[in-house]
């Protein structure tokens, strides 16, 4: 009998899912479809986090933490896992593709094998077709017809969200058209809940394991939040006006100009510029491009975001960074993809700068004084080693990469394990957090361009102190003291 209603229940719902879909507009015919979607997702989802869990448990079982056999053994499970959430990353589109991309971008802080496998993801989606894409502007912008000469049909470049077209006003500008996928808003929803109770249930796992100091919903709902944002376009075109806005005067970085009259929640249009990616040093040698110059550019834009602005464009991968020729002839950087930033208050942009001065002048004890006072208490140990490379007893050159027998010391005391590292980023401010992924892909974009960890470190020092000091001669009379400081102590006191 039960067996009997359950079967004409779904049918006669199915009926009506039916019969509502045929009469709907094209724009709920894509909620319809972004709900159904989710369904799918969450049974992926699920699949995967079973097999996952049943895979580090079964095959780590009886393995001493600290032997061989079980790093080798992890190594293999971390490889296995990463593909299986660049399957659903790939097939799921949207949050899920969100959480892939982040997952990969995290050099230094996620497992290798996570990073090696996802980093895929940061490249391209799949696009949709046009005649599902141009739903958008039709639903969000019905006279875009007026404002447009000329529409491309197939999409140059596609992400997690949105795909981009290009068009001609009827001015004659060349523009890009970023438009969100129209599935996405009703998909979400439905996603984030998801994708939250899988996180529920990582945390309870990680607390039956005696993992009682993590709690992965408080990294969760910094992931949420930050996604939230990015799927509202008006968001991002505020941060691209406050940002052409701040380097108005900088002739070495450039950001497009946003058509506010064709722009809404889920439509970006703005001004078409083209250029090289970052990471593509061949096609800058043949531009004539210096890439010590470039490498500048880069480092230097960062910088003042982070320790002067406050302001800081948090999704530096190639594909967001581009280099053309300004009109002197020398390179220009393009910012590109404003959906994800982070921007701090004052109180917090000068703790960060007085803690990263404190690190370089190895006063560890302000390093502790600012960390307790931020919330990061015990783990202020991990931020020399996290930003500088350094552990809080190394007394290496600045820039030097950690030695070996640091290592081996961080390893036999068990400072660095998964557990810990992963209490670190939960107790870190979110701003803080992001600031360290944003300079771990940075530096990866510098070492490519030939720059160094060491020129980096202290040109970031630089910026700390003139994010603390106001007037030039405070300013010039700090950098004097850290430069005779620097000197004395490599030539006196560093361990060769």
């Amino acid at each position: 009998m039960a067996l009997r209603f359950l079967g004409k229940s779904t049918l006669v719902g199915t009926s009506i899912l039916a019969a509502y879909y045929g009469i709907a507009d094209n724009q709920h015919k894509q909620d319809l479809k972004g709900l159904f979607k989710s369904s799918i997702n969450a049974c992926r989802a699920s699949k995967i986090l079973a097999l996952s869990v049943w895979d580090y448990y079964y095959n780590l079982r009886g393995l001493e933490y600290v032997s061989p056999e079980y790093h080798e053994a992890r190594s293999k499970i971390h490889y296995r896992v990463a593909n299986r959430i660049l399957s659903l990353s790939v097939s799921s589109r949207g949050i899920y593709f969100k959480a892939g991309q982040y997952l990969g971008s995290l050099e230094r802080i996620m497992p290798r094998e996570f990073t090696e496998v996802l980093h895929v993801l940061q490249d391209s989606a799949p696009p949709l077709s046009y005649d599902e894409i141009k739903i958008v502007m039709e639903t969000d912008l019905p006279r875009y017809q007026d404002g447009f000469l000329s529409f491309e049909e197939n999409a140059i470049a596609a992400a997690s969200l949105a795909q981009v077209h290009v068009a001609h006003l009827k001015t004659g500008e060349k523009v890009a058209v970023k438009l969100q996928y129209p599935f996405l808003q009703s998909q979400t929803k439905s996603d984030f809940r998801v994708l939250r109770n899988i996180t529920a249930v990582c945390n309870w796992l990680l607390k039956y394991y005696d993992y009682e100091g993590m709690d992965l919903l408080k990294l969760w709902k910094t992931f949420h939040d930050m996604c939230t944002k990015e799927i509202d376009f008006n968001y991002e075109r505020e941060n691209a006006e406050k940002t052409k806005k701040i380097f108005e005067n900088d002739k070495r970085v450039y950001v497009p100009k946003i058509y506010r009259e064709l722009s809404g929640k889920r439509i970006l249009t703005m001004e078409f510029v083209s250029g090289v990616k970052i990471n593509d040093t061949n096609g800058m040698t043949a531009a004539g491009f210096n890439l010590n110059k470039v490498s500048d550019i880069l480092m230097n834009t960062f910088a003042r975001m982070i320790f002067i602005e406050g302001h800081v464009h948090c999704d530096p991968h190639p594909g967001n960074l581009l280099i053309r020729a300004a009109q002197d002839g020398d390179p220009q950087l393009i910012l590109l993809d404003h959906g994800f930033y982070r921007s701090m208050d004052k109180n917090f942009r000068v703790d960060f700068c007085k803690i990263w001065k404190a690190m370089l002048y190895f006063d560890y004890t302000e390093v502790k004084r600012i960390c307790d006072k931020i919330g990061i208490g015990e783990y202020y140990k991990y931020l020399p080693l996290i930003l500088t490379y350094r552990t809080i007893d190394s007394r290496k050159q600045i820039g030097e990469i950690i030695s070996q027998e640091d290592k081996q010391k961080l390893h036999k005391s068990n400072d660095i394990t998964f557990e810990k590292i992963t209490r670190l980023m939960q107790v870190l401010p979110p701003d803080l957090l992001f600031i360290i992924r944003t300079s771990n892909l940075v530096a990866l974009h510098n070492l490519k361009l030939g720059g160094t960890t060491r020129k980096r470190l202290l040109l970031y020092t630089d910026y700390s102190l003139k994010g603390l000091h106001k007037y030039r001669i405070s300013y010039y009379w700090e950098k004097l003291k850290f430069w005779i400081w620097r000197n004395i102590f490599e030539y006196f006191f560093i361990t060769h």
